[in-house]
């Protein structure tokens, strides 16, 4: 019975997405998972990284939901560069855990893919995307990536069966392609370190050009944002309009942080639901999510406050609809804000 709750809870916060955001997902320590949930992280995650040096240059860690779980690292050892894996004999959730043994494997491989390896890891995991709710599927394959920063800070992120095409997808192909390696695996060294400088400089392009996007906040959850249907189900043909700036800019323009959450840099959310009816009025106002009761209190309350909306339309006339705001709370953003004088 035990087991069956904690696989609902699996289910219940790993709702799948379709749209997602193409760098890696934050990531809680495994030492703050609860439970079986949190003993089976602890655990595989030990077993995973045995032999592998404690601050990571570059480590890749791979939880599938159905097969055994495995781990990359590419360390110095005895002076030379290489890569390191070890692969469990069974899936660790599913198995007698008397029963799982560690295979390990490594390779010697040149410095410059050592380099090339380690700058990847170390600018995928210092531009984490600022989110909210999760990104996580009802199964499939999570990856993790970790590394370690000039002071030493160990940094991870995760990213949950991205799309091929995607940066996150190509780092991930890359990923397991170097593990495939590891262990012997039909693959060359020379096509890994040929895919390694092109993903590493469509990364640093994509950093140089947009230094800051990874840091706005998003939100990934079960709820979809903006415009809904109208309450007796009918189609939008064309959405309500704010006056003069986007209703989520009004908002962060409006609310004011409470003063307990900011004195100790509490960060969090608020989702809310509200309709705007035919004459552009803001009706029935709720909270859908929120981080804190005080952050959802100062949403619902300049949410009150709105100025008039123009309505949705359908068939040219005005028409009531739903509307889901999604509204941020950010320390730094907040401060930023007060410095500018809004």
């Amino acid at each position: 019975m035990k087991r069956f709750v904690v696989i609902l809870q699996i289910l219940l916060f790993s709702f799948p997405l379709f749209a997602q955001v193409d760098y890696l997902d934050p990531v809680r320590s495994v030492d703050k998972y609860p439970g079986e949930l949190g003993e089976y992280y602890r655990n595989v995650f030990s077993l995973l990284h045995t032999g592998f040096q404690k601050k990571p240059y570059a480590c890749f860690t791979v939880i599938p939901s159905f097969s055994p779980e495995y781990a990359m690292s590419v360390e110095k050892r005895n002076g030379r560069t290489c890569l390191i894996s070890n692969t469990l004999s069974r899936t660790y959730w599913q198995a007698d855990k008397k029963m799982v043994k560690v295979n390990n494997h490594s390779v010697v491989i040149s410095p410059s893919l050592y380099q090339s390896l380690g700058l990847i890891f170390r600018l995928v995991t210092s531009q984490i995307q600022d989110m909210d709710g999760t990104a996580v599927g009802l199964d499939g394959t999570a990856y993790y990536v970790s590394s370690t920063d000039a002071q030493g800070h160990v940094m991870m992120g995760r990213k949950w069966m991205p799309q091929k095409e995607m940066l996150m997808g190509r780092l991930v192909l890359l990923c397991e392609s170097a593990y495939l390696l590891s262990t012997g695996g039909n693959i060359s060294e020379k096509t890994l370190a040929e895919e390694a400088t092109a993903l590493l400089k469509e990364l640093q392009k994509r950093s140089k050009e947009q230094p800051n996007a990874h840091k706005r906040p998003i939100y990934m959850g079960i709820y979809t944002l903006g415009v809904q249907r109208s309450p007796n189900r009918k189609a939008v043909e064309k959405g309500p309009t704010f006056p003069r700036v986007t209703p989520e800019r009004y908002v962060f323009e409006q609310v004011v942080y409470p003063k307990e959450l900011l004195a100790k840099d509490i960060k969090g959310y608020v989702l809310c639901e509200f309709t705007i009816d035919k004459g552009g009025e803001i009706l029935r106002p709720h909270i859908l999510e929120s981080t804190h009761p005080q952050f959802a209190e100062e949403v619902l309350r300049v949410v009150k406050q709105m100025p008039v909306w123009s309505p949705a339309l359908a068939a040219n006339q005005p028409l009531e609809c739903n509307y889901i705001l999604y509204a941020p709370f950010r320390v730094q953003d907040y401060k930023q804000r007060l410095l500018n004088g809004k």
